[in-house]
């Protein structure tokens, strides 16, 4: 049930979304800080940055893409991942 493997949190996290949501009645800026209140309570996500980890399951539900927590930039002090050079597709 509280498993800390990658599936069950995005699991977690986006139970925990569509619930702030649904309590908030769907106030974007009141879900977002009820997540963060329970971000805070459970200790599996003591080492992620809150803020950046409630806006990355914002953007994943909205486009329909995927939370990945093994980006350095979720973690707390974590720098983004190296950005393609522009104009290059990456793989080339």
């Amino acid at each position: 049930m509280f498993e800390r493997d990658n599936n069950h949190l995005c699991a977690t996290l986006a139970h925990m979304d569509t619930e702030a949501r649904r309590r908030t009645r769907f106030n974007q800026n009141e879900a977002k800080a009820k997540m963060a209140e329970w971000l805070q309570q459970d200790r599996r996500f003591d080492d992620f940055d809150h803020g950046r980890v409630i806006d990355a399951v914002y953007r994943a539900k909205q486009s329909g893409g995927v939370l990945q927590l093994d980006d350095p930039f979720l973690r707390k002090n974590g720098s983004p991942r190296p950005a393609a050079r522009k104009g290059f597709a990456s793989g080339v």
